[in-house]
């Protein structure tokens, strides 16, 4: 939290008192308020009731007194009739009066005399006489068909009338005019938006103010029946049937007028007028203050904590931004922030320093890296975030602005065969004692393949929970390749030589058998040698990978060809024979050149040697050379008894060494070899 914010905060525990003890002053008021308010409205239920309860002993009086009379007990209809239209001329809110027979037919009533008329026992007034035997009070009645009145809402009271043995045989109804109960609830002095509700046992209206005519005859609201049946008075608050919110007391059926509900109502609205209005007073002047102190405490964080910050931060801002002259300037030395602008200028000057030492250090590093072709890599297993460096994308083919990596994107770099071993490595690290070296394989974009050498290091905190890795990996590619020509190369020589002492010790021993006599032996044998070491040069010129069919020739025929010597002939393109078919050829030329020497062609002056050689398709459509030596003009030829060491040498050489196939000729102008090889 910013210092200004702590001020603002400041502020507003330092106003939290007053606050408190307005909400206090504002909670108790109203609390006593609403007792107050409570007690009214229930001292005026009270009193509507007490009123109502003096018309009602008033009617009660009136009808025990017309009971008495002998011709309404006697059910005298013009006497009767003509007595009580003299009453209802005299109390006109009553303006019906009817007495009715056991079986509930009219007999008399104030209108025009009239015989017996219709049947009202069912009338809910009429049953209730039969069972009560007292004062009844009846229902809400639009239409009080006994009086002939058509639509005029009464509310009927009945009292039952004796016989001199004080049996029940009918009963006297007076019928309440509910206008005249409406008028006299008007003449109430009401307060503002007061109201006063009169409702019958079913919960009925039959008197209300204000608003009658909306609402004499319906319904009192769902949420007010229920306070119809209970005990004794009591208040509530709701939304009264007009829409306004008052606070009622009510007065139950069981309580005195019996089977009325009564309810007398005051406006929320104007019973807290007063309270509101001094809450309203209170709580503005409380905001005022309020908003005073939070102004006044932001602008002196403004002048006295923000500026000098912000004058702070744009230096450190400035600083971080390369710009290492910056310094911290607050005129005037304000305080404690002067002493801190003072410690940060003297710290900037420390890191100034190791920062330009960091600088150069980095660079060296960077050059080193360069030269090295390696790169620096890091995870974070905090935030599980990692990247490496620009040099370290280029290794691996990326753009060297892609310094962010994620490990997935890591692992689908790695190549495939080496995935599983790289991962392994790691959790290794994480596991052991946070060293990792590793050696593995990546694809480059382009899918090229290069070999990384990588070794960093993880470091733990205090409970040896991995925090972060930072490692360095090179490419080495080069020196794997090396390696692995290295070996190739020692494992060719291994090869060649154990070949090469193979060939000697098989051309030695052969000799042996074929040559009785040491020096002969000597001779053959250093003949043999000498032939395999030039072939030997002539691989050895192209590094053993293959040598000139020609060469081999002209190397082994040298000392019989001499300048414009047409005594032998060579002809042939030229084919380049791998080691093995250069080391054959070799042996088999040096033969030939031998016993030609020996026995043939070139043992006499006149003799003459033609070699001729092609390539062409063999019966496997495979390409196969084809070798013939021609000797003509020496001595006469003819088949030997026994095959010599130098057929036995020829044989194995092309047959069995080259998979080819020998034929001698040995006519008598001289002898002749074909040879046909496959060539690979």
């Amino acid at each position: 939290m910013t210092l200004t914010k702590r001020l603002l905060l400041l502020a507003l525990i330092s106003v939290l008192p007053a606050i408190v003890i307005w909400t206090y002053t504002e909670v108790s008021l109203r609390h006593a308020r609403e007792a107050e308010v409570n007690d009214l409205v229930i001292r005026q239920v009270k009193l509507a009731g007490s009123e109502l309860e003096r018309i009602f002993e008033g009617i009660h009086s009136l009808l025990i007194a017309m009971g008495e009379t002998r011709s309404v007990r006697a059910f005298d209809a013009p006497a009767c009739g003509a007595y009580l239209k003299a009453i209802q001329e005299r109390v006109p809110y009553l303006i019906a009066f009817v007495a009715l027979d056991i079986e509930g037919r009219v007999r008399c009533s104030q209108s025009e005399p009239t015989e017996v008329g219709g049947n009202y026992r069912d009338r809910p007034y009429f049953q209730d006489i039969l069972l009560t035997k007292d004062l009844v009070v009846g229902e809400y009645t639009p239409h009080f068909s006994e009086g002939n009145l058509g639509f005029h809402p009464v509310m009927p009271l009945a009292l039952p009338l004796w016989d001199n043995d004080g049996h029940v045989v009918g009963a006297i109804v007076a019928a309440l005019d509910l206008k005249w109960l409406d008028q006299n609830v008007k003449e109430r002095a009401l307060p503002a938006d007061g109201s006063v509700t009169i409702a019958d046992r079913d919960g009925v209206i039959v008197a209300r103010e204000p608003f009658p005519e909306k609402f004499v005859g319906t319904k009192l609201p769902e949420n007010s029946m229920k306070y119809l049946k209970k005990e004794t008075f009591g208040t509530f608050e709701t939304d009264s049937i007009d829409g306004i919110r008052r606070i009622l007391g009510y007065s139950p059926l069981k309580v005195p007028p019996k089977d009325i509900y009564l309810t007398a109502g005051l406006s929320t609205e104007a019973a807290f007028s007063g309270i509101n209005r001094a809450a309203r007073q209170g709580f503005l002047l409380i905001a005022a203050a309020l908003l005073a102190a939070l102004s006044l405490s932001w602008l002196a964080g403004r002048i006295f904590i923000t500026q000098p910050f912000d004058t702070m931060t744009n230096a450190v801002r400035a600083w971080r931004s390369g710009n290492y002259h910056a310094r911290i300037n607050l005129p005037g030395s304000p305080g404690e922030l002067g002493l801190l602008a003072q410690a940060f200028n003297d710290l900037m000057d420390d890191v100034a320093e190791r920062q330009r030492a960091l600088q150069a250090s980095e660079e060296r590093g960077r050059l080193a890296l360069e030269a090295g072709h390696m790169g620096t890599w890091w995870f974070d297993y905090l935030k599980g975030t990692s990247g490496w460096s620009s040099q370290a994308a280029v290794l691996l083919g990326r753009p060297a602005t892609q310094t962010a990596v994620s490990v997935p994107e890591w692992s689908a770099m790695v190549h495939p065969d080496d995935l599983d071993q790289a991962l392994g490595k790691l959790r290794q690290a994480v596991s052991g004692d946070g060293d990792y070296e590793d050696e593995y394989r990546v694809q480059h974009p382009s899918g090229e393949v290069r070999w990384i050498n990588s070794k960093g290091r993880v470091f733990f905190n205090s409970v040896r929970r991995p925090i972060y890795f930072v490692g360095v990996f090179q490419d080495v590619t080069a020196r794997r390749k090396a390696d692995e020509q290295q070996r190739f190369l020692l494992d060719e020589l291994n090869h060649r030589v154990k070949n090469t002492l193979a060939t000697v010790q098989s051309i030695a021993s052969q000799t042996l058998r074929s040559s009785p006599e040491p020096q002969t032996f000597k001779e053959a044998f250093e003949g043999r040698l000498m032939a395999l070491s030039k072939t030997h040069d002539l691989l050895t010129r192209n590094s053993w990978r293959d040598a000139d069919l020609r060469d081999i020739a002209k190397q082994e025929l040298a000392p019989y060809r001499k300048t414009h010597d047409e005594r032998v002939v060579i002809q042939g393109p030229a084919v380049d024979l791998p080691a093995p078919y250069a080391i054959n050829f070799g042996l088999v030329l040096h033969e030939l050149v031998t016993n030609a020497a020996k026995y043939g062609a070139l043992s006499t002056p006149a003799g003459h040697v033609e070699l001729r050689w092609s390539v062409a398709r063999g019966p496997d459509w495979k390409p196969q050379l084809q070798f013939h030596w021609r000797e003509t003009r020496g001595p006469v030829v003819t088949s030997p008894k026994h095959q010599g060491f130098g057929s036995r040498l020829i044989r194995r050489s092309i047959e069995g060494e080259l998979s080819g196939q020998v034929s001698i000729q040995f006519d008598a102008t001289g002898v002749s070899y074909d040879f046909a090889v496959p060539l690979p």
